[in-house]
Order: C-alpha cells, then sequence, then structure tokens
C-alpha cells in the first residue's frame, strides 16, 4: 500500500500555516534520547576543530528551514513534500518504531512494516547533503543529451520551440530540476518495489545491555559497502539510545552481527554514526563527550545517492572534454 493510499483520508484540507522546520531527523526519532526534561545533549561543529554543545528539545535539532520547499510553486503549494509526504510518513513509522521497540520485529503487521521500509528509503535522500546530491543529479540528467528522447523531442517540436530537447528544458528555468527532483524524490521513498524487497529483508533489534548508549546523527542510517540488497547486504539505525535496528539480507549476516558482543557493537555503530555526521550529533548525556570531539566528522559519508550525483558528474565532464576534444 502506498503512502498516498494511507493518508487520503487525511491530507484533504490545507493547513494555514505550512511549518518552516523541516526535519531529516525526525522528531520521533530523537525523542527517544531526551532526559526526563524532555531535552537531548546536541553536539554541533561550527567550525573545523570546535564543537558546540547545548542541550535542546527535539523539535531544535535534525532540521533545516524550508528543506523540502518545492522552488517555482505558490506559497500554498510550495511545501506540499513536507506538508503531504514527509509529514504523514514519519507519523506512520512512529507507529512502527513502537513496535520495534516492543520486540515485535518479526511481529510486524504489512501496514507498519511498509510504513518502517518508507521511512528507511527516506533516510536515503532526506538529509541536507542527500537533498542536495540528488538534486545535483537530477540537473545533470536533465542536461545531458539523450538521443531517443530527442529523436521524439523532433517528432513533436513545434514552430519556433528549441532546435533541442535540452535546450527546451534548460528554457524552463533552474527551478523546474529542483521541482522535478523533489516529485521524483517522493516517488522513490516511495517505491512499492523496492519496499517489497526491503519488508523481505530479515529485521531484528539488537538490545545494547552492556557498554555505552548509542548515539544518533545526521548519519544515524548506516549501510553495507556493496549495498543494502546485495548478497551480505545489512542495514542499521539506533531507534533509542539501547537499541539497534537491523535489517539483513542473509541470515548468515544476521549471526554474525549478533554474535558481535552488544558493547562492541555499539562502540562500531557509534563510531560510523559520529564519524560520518556532519551537522550534530545527539546523546542522552554528555558522558560520550570525549569521543564526539575526536571523531566528529572525520570520514565522508559514503552513500548511495553521493556516488549516483558523481557518477552523473563524472559522465558530464567527459561529455565535455569529449566536445571541446
Amino acid at each position: 500500500m502506498s503512502l498516498e493510499d494511507q493518508t487520503s483520508s487525511s491530507a484533504t484540507g490545507k493547513k494555514p500555516n505550512p511549518p518552516r522546520k523541516h526535519h531529516f531527523i525526525p522528531q520521533f526519532l530523537l525523542g527517544q534520547w531526551t532526559t526526563n526534561d524532555g531535552k537531548l545533549w546536541r553536539f554541533m561543529q561550527p567550525a573545523p576543530g570546535k564543537i558546540a554543545v547545548k542541550s535542546v528539545s527535539p523539535a531544535e535539532i535534525g532540521y533545516e528551514e524550508y528543506l523540502y520547499a518545492t522552488p517555482g510553486l505558490p506559497p500554498e503549494k510550495a511545501q506540499q513534500v513536507e506538508q503531504h509526504f514527509m509529514s504523514p510518513l514519519d507519523s506512520l513509522a512512529a507507529d512502527a518504531q513502537q513496535m520495534l521497540l516492543a520486540g515485535q520485529a518479526s511481529k510486524m503487521p504489512q501496514k507498519e512494516r511498509s510504513s518502517w521500509s518508507r521511512f528507511i528509503m527516506s533516510q536515503w535522500f532526506r538529509t541536507p547533503a542527500g537533498l542536495s546530491y540528488f538534486k545535483e543529479a537530477m540537473g545533470l540528467v536533465l542536461k545531458a543529451r539523450d538521443e531517443p528522447l530527442n529523436a521524439r523531442y523532433q517528432e513533436i517540436r513545434k514552430e519556433g520551440d528549441p532546435e533541442r530537447l535540452e535546450d527546451a528544458i534548460a528554457a524552463l528555468g533552474p527551478d523546474f530540476a529542483e521541482g522535478a527532483a523533489m516529485d521524483l524524490l517522493r516517488r522513490m521513498s516511495d517505491d512499492p518495489k523496492l519496499g517489497h524487497k526491503l519488508n523481505n529483508m530479515r529485521w531484528f533489534v539488537v538490545d545494547i545491555l552492556a557498554g555505552d548508549e548509542l548515539l544518533i546523527s545526521d548519519a544515524a542510517f548506516q549501510q553495507s559497502q556493496a549495498g543494502i540488497l546485495s548478497p551480505q547486504g545489512y542495514m542499521t539505525i539506533p531507534i533509542a539510545p539501547r537499541k539497534l535496528f537491523v535489517a539483513v539480507t542473509r541470515q548468515s549476516t544476521a549471526d554474525a552481527i549478533r554474535a558481535i558482543p552488544v558493547a562492541e557493537l555499539a562502540r562500531r555503530n557509534n563510531s560510523a554514526v559520529v564519524r560520518h555526521a556532519s551537522i550534530f550529533v545527539g546523546a542522552t548525556d554528555r558522558s560520550q563527550e570525549g569521543f564526539i570531539r575526536e571523531h566528529f566528522g572525520k570520514e565522508e559519508h559514503r552513500t548511495m545517492i553521493r556516488s549516483l550525483a558523481e557518477e552523473y558528474r563524472s559522465d558530464a565532464k567527459g561529455g565535455e572534454d569529449s566536445t571541446n576534444g
């Protein structure tokens, strides 16, 4: 069932005050790291080598203003991705998270399982960096010359239209590429074929009963280098300070992960989450402050979307070189 099917009945009215804070790490997830005062500790790096620490509410972390706004649309429609897609997606994922926290990973009904898979798919695109790479890739695709599409364009081109398809697209202005990217982001985050594959992975939650608590960051979602759906594929995301969600392709991978002592598993996951962070790290307290200061943002976060953008960028440069040569 698509997100549109699940939320059609609740998305009919217009919200008078669209939210300006668009959370790429949703508040339902961040809320698990809050303490009795309803706040968690936020570690940020405003300048290289400098870490700023502050106690904040989930509303003040993991967001960027108007991140999912679609340029070129009137104000009442510009935030449709946030209002009618991301917000309902997170609401349904919050229900699924409660089942995961309750130890029902292997017993989740189809609706909740699909909701969590959709949330996972959105994590590939929805961070500021991921969205930037996605928009870049879309812009490069639209600029590239596609002979079959150009041939079709010539068949329907009217007098006065640009001679080439890429020129016609360029004439639509820069907002067209960004708008197309936002539409495709929504479609890919709700892709039924990929969602079905994720639903069929082996899911489980590891209880971190020893060692340090899990940390969360803008790089909370981690995956195997070979790809999530590869034979040895896996993904992880902390869903609470003492609970790590894991999905694997094969049972042998699950067995290997379960064989790791939980304190070591937490250490490895925290290392990846902190070293790949570029915006923030969140924690329940300051006990791991030294670790965070030492490792914050030390590694580039290699994601599928970043690799895709770099591939298109390389292809575009190769095309320019061959033309100039």
